[in-house]
This record gives structure tokens, C-alpha cells and sequence, in this order.
């Protein structure tokens, strides 16, 4: 049997992660294993290793953290018998997948960029797709194109992103613009145009969200906006502000699909702090939905597993989209170093701060 390994989080807010032999995993019927030749490190990471019980209690120790991976499909379970070829080599969400949530990728995309994709795909789709959250049209693989070759052109519905240019807004601007929604955005300006080559009609500056909030409902004035998908510490605030000031009678949908709650801008801040930031969040919101009529869900990330969308995005839509570069593996990926080692490495950088950027380990 091959050697396995894993870097593990040994108990409550323990560092480093402890790297050593771990039990060879053998898939579940719908399941993949996969051979991991990269994975991305994501927030929520840093976070339950800082939190400790606070967040995801019911976590054992010792536990492996992560999601995102990229590599090659090895084994397959007894429901996939027969297609292997159709998956290797792939990006999943796990190193032990089920099927439905793994795509094949291309030659031409190294493992190293297709790590960036499983979370941040799968949470921009729960929140733009589900039928609890913003309950978009499905994206499209191919694009409908008129007698001379080009792409139809059809009357734009509005979607605003806040946080564009992070994993799950780069993700999210592709998937809006592939199912026919104008994007309209916001990031730092230097990410503006980088956020404009995934498909933004607009970006805005979020650092002064007054002058951002002005400057999207004067933009969105006369158009149909079909709501909001938030990231980042005051983006449902932001998001908010803009889908009460328009007129429902323009067709706006006044609906937000959260990705994540506010929290204090120090991000070494203990609990009291953390809930605070939450709680009166949820006090304002619940006074603008009684007030304005707007509507908002929490987007979780992994839903998706159990209903339609995970199957319109991971089998119908991806795998072809990839390989005709209608979507791309972003942000960029930045490798961090070589080996499980380098897991802590990543985890502690990402907590100082990147921009329009996934940092990613190679095994």
C-alpha cells in the first residue's frame, strides 16, 4: 500500500500544523482518491486554527484541514467504475472527492492553477445558482453566437459583486457573465482592470464606501438588478446601501447572498470582539430588511453537493469551459514552496493579507 501523509491540526489553536504518516484513504462508492500534486490554502483555515472550538465545534482532533486540491484521480469508487479516463488528471474539493464534485481539467492548466478553482467555484456557485440564494440562470459552456460568428447579444439583468477580485469574486464575475448577467463590481484600483478581463462591465473602489455606494446606484440607475453577492468585512453593508436607494419599480431585486459576516479589522481579535462584529451586523440587517424589504441568506460553500447546481457547474459547465478558455483558473496562483511543510507558511501569509492572488502549496 503507498505511503500517505497529511499535515494535521493536533488540537485548539495549536501551531504549526504537524506534518506525519497518515491511514491511506480507500473512496466511498461516489467517491475519487487523488494523488495531490497542489493545494490552496483558503481563510477559513487560518481562522479555525486560530478560533479553535468556536468555530466548526464539532471538529475532532486531530483533523486535516483543507479543500482545495488538484492532481491526479488514482482510484475510483465501485459507482464510477469504468471512468477513470474521465477524470484524471482533475481539481476537487478534497483529496478523497465525490465525483460530482470533481472536474476533469485540460493539458494546457497546471495543477498549481487549477488548485485555486474547487472552493471558491463552489461557493460563488451556491450563492449565484441556488434557489435559496440569488437563483440566477445556470451558466453556459459554449456561447450562443448569431449568423456572423458572434456572441448574441441580449438585454442585460444587473448583478453586483462586492469583492471582486478575491477567489470567490473571480469565480463568481466568470460564472455571472457565462449565464448572461452584466457584472458590475468592486476591488482596489489597481485590480481594476484585472477584474475587467474576467468580464466586469464596471469596478468601483471599496476603500471609500460612501463614494462606492454613490457611484454603483447612479451606474445601475434604469437597469434590472438581480441582486448582490457580498465578500469581505463591510461589503453586505455596502451591498445594502446600494439595493435599498434603487427603485424596485426598475425590476431590482433587492436580495443579498452573504459570503461572509463582518468581522474586526484586527484580525488577532479574541471572541467577544468577533461576536460583537456579528451580532450588530445582524441587528442592522434585520432593521433595513423591515425597513427596505431587502433579503439575505448565508452562503455555505458546500451545499451545492446535494442539489442541481453542483452537477450544472462540475459536469455541464466547467470541464468544457476550461478547455475552451471561456473560463480561467483564477486569481493567479502564488506557490509558496514545496512539500506539506510549507501548509503553516501559507496559512501565516494569507493571514497578513494578499491581493488578487491564491497562495498555493506543491506536494
Amino acid at each position: 500500500m503507498p505511503d500517505n501523509q497529511a499535515a494535521y491540526l493536533m488540537g485548539e489553536k495549536l501551531r504549526p500544523l504537524a506534518v506525519k504518516p497518515a491511514p491511506y484513504p480507500c473512496p466511498a462508492p461516489a467517491q475519487l482518491l487523488v494523488r495531490v500534486a497542489a493545494v490552496a490554502v483558503n481563510p477559513i483555515e487560518y481562522i479555525k486554527q486560530d478560533l479553535g472550538g468556536l468555530l466548526y465545534g464539532w471538529v475532532k482532533f486531530p483533523h486535516v484541514l483543507g479543500s482545495d486540491v488538484a492532481g491526479t484521480v488514482v482510484e475510483v469508487g465501485s459507482s464510477n467504475e469504468g471512468r477513470l479516463s474521465d477524470f484524471a488528471p482533475a481539481t476537487a474539493s478534497s483529496a478523497r472527492p465525490w465525483a460530482s464534485m470533481t472536474s476533469p481539467i485540460p493539458d494546457s492548466l497546471s495543477f498549481e492553477r487549477a488548485a485555486v478553482l474547487p472552493l471558491a467555484l463552489s461557493t460563488a456557485s451556491c450563492g449565484l445558482f441556488q434557489k435559496d440564494q440569488l437563483a440566477l440562470r445556470h451558466p453556459v459552456a459554449v456561447a450562443s453566437t448569431n449568423e456572423d460568428g458572434e456572441e448574441t447579444k441580449t438585454e442585460k439583468e444587473t448583478l453586483l459583486i462586492w469583492g471582486g477580485s478575491t477567489s470567490v469574486g473571480c469565480n463568481a464575475i466568470q460564472l455571472a457573465r457565462a449565464a448572461g448577467y452584466e457584472v458590475i463590481t468592486t476591488c482596489s484600483p489597481r485590480n481594476f482592470d484585472f477584474v475587467k478581463s474576467l468580464g466586469a462591465t464596471a469596478a468601483f473602489d471599496y476603500r471609500d464606501p460612501s463614494a462606492a455606494v454613490s457611484e454603483i446606484v447612479q451606474f445601475c440607475r434604469g437597469k434590472k438588478v438581480v441582486g448582490a453577492l457580498s465578500m469581505g468585512g463591510d461589503a453586505g453593508r455596502g451591498c445594502v446601501e446600494v439595493l435599498r436607494q434603487l427603485p424596485k419599480a426598475s425590476g431590482t431585486r433587492r436580495f443579498l447572498s452573504r459570503v461572509s459576516y463582518p468581522t474586526p479589522q484586527n484580525k488577532d481579535a479574541g471572541i467577544p470582539a468577533r461576536i460583537w462584529c456579528m451580532l450588530s451586523f445582524s441587528v442592522w440587517l434585520w432593521f433595513q430588511s423591515v425597513r427596505h424589504g431587502i433579503e439575505s441568506n448565508v452562503v455555505v460553500g458546500t451545499t451545492l453537493e446535494g442539489n442541481e447546481v453542483g452537477k450544472a457547474i462540475y459536469e455541464d459547465f466547467l470541464p468544457r469551459a476550461l478547455a475552451t478558455g471561456r473560463f480561467v483558473a483564477a486569481p493567479e496562483p502564488e506557490v509558496v514552496g514545496k512539500g506539506l511543510e510549507f501548509v503553516q507558511t501559507a496559512l501565516d501569509r494569507l493571514k497578513r493579507g494578499v491581493s488578487a492572488k491564491k497562495l498555493v502549496v506543491e506536494i
